[in-house]
């Protein structure tokens, strides 16, 4: 098994608060033992990420600007989960990231 650099993805906007979205970066078949998301901006109320399907939920809100951290293993991809929750509205600029 080889473990490669870091893979980083352009900058992904949420602005749509209807409904929760999936996050996704792209491993091209090459393993990484760790995966991030930096998430910077403002929401109006509450909203989480969840690091997989089935972690913690991590509760955000008003002025963001944090980083998540989980080791990965994986090959496939890295996922993130973004759920509106009480928020209606705002801007977060997120960075996905495997190393």
């Amino acid at each position: 098994m080889s473990v490669s650099c870091i893979i980083t993805s352009d900058d992904v906007v949420i602005e749509d608060f209807s409904k929760p979205t999936i996050l996704s970066l792209d491993l091209n078949g090459e393993t990484h033992m760790m995966k991030a998301i930096q998430i910077k901006g403002e929401v109006d109320d509450s909203v989480y990420i969840k690091m997989c399907s089935i972690c913690y939920r991590h509760y955000l809100n008003g002025k963001i600007d944090t980083v998540f951290r989980m080791d990965s293993g994986r090959r496939d991809s890295a996922s993130f989960y973004f759920y509106p929750y009480k928020a209606t509205s705002g801007k977060l600029n997120t960075t996905l990231s495997a190393f």
